[in-house]
């Protein structure tokens, strides 16, 4: 499975090269456009705010990302991140399921949050969508690569399987119906295995 690296989809930079210190502002950034967009929304994870949080001036941003879009974006990958570095390099088909039973848990509320921030406003900001539909171009292949080679439409697989993982960025919101987090990854799991058989 791929990594995504937001850093190889990034132009290159304004601003002085990266050092120690430019690593761990880039980092202070990022945890502040994750939070800032988890709890403020898209539109309320402004620049200021970002730097605010991340105790740097607005301008210093363009330091380590070229807009505001880009350092979200950004931030959506490196959740991805923590997603998918669950999964062991032997998971094969068995990855899927495993990207899906991790969505729900607790301590990826924040990236729950954020990835689903990041599509809603995806259909409204055109770079923001560019950039994450190149993350799903590469994902899917990614993901086609592993499924059965029986499977009867590998594109479909695929678009279901990233429906579920959009829907589960909603597990947080749907207080309504009541259910433990056991029983969500229970039936999710079960879900995942019907769409892709386990091998």
């Amino acid at each position: 499975m791929p990594r995504a690296s937001a850093a190889s989809e990034r132009k290159s930079r304004r601003g002085r090269p990266p050092n120690s210190d430019g690593q761990e502002t880039a980092a202070r950034l990022l945890d502040a456009a994750a939070a800032a967009c988890a709890e403020s929304g898209f539109d309320g994870a402004t620049l200021n705010e970002i730097a605010r949080r991340a105790g740097v001036t607005a301008a210093a941003i363009y330091n380590h990302f070229e807009s505001r879009e880009d350092l979200l974006y950004a931030a959506g990958v490196r959740a991805l991140e923590r997603v998918t570095d669950v999964v062991p390099p032997e998971a094969g088909v068995d990855a899927a399921r495993i990207i899906a039973a991790s969505y729900v848990r607790p301590e990826l509320k924040e990236t729950r949050r954020l990835l689903a921030e990041l599509h809603v406003a995806s259909a409204r900001d055109r770079r923001l969508a560019q950039l994450l539909a190149a993350w799903h171009r590469s994902w899917a292949q990614a993901l086609k690569a592993v499924l059965p080679p029986d499977d009867p439409a590998p594109d479909a697989t695929v678009k279901t399987l990233f429906l579920l993982l959009l829907g589960l960025c909603h597990f947080d919101d749907l207080v309504a119906v009541r259910a433990t987090q056991a029983a969500v990854v229970e039936r999710v799991e079960s879900l995942v295995d019907a769409l892709i058989p386990p091998a």
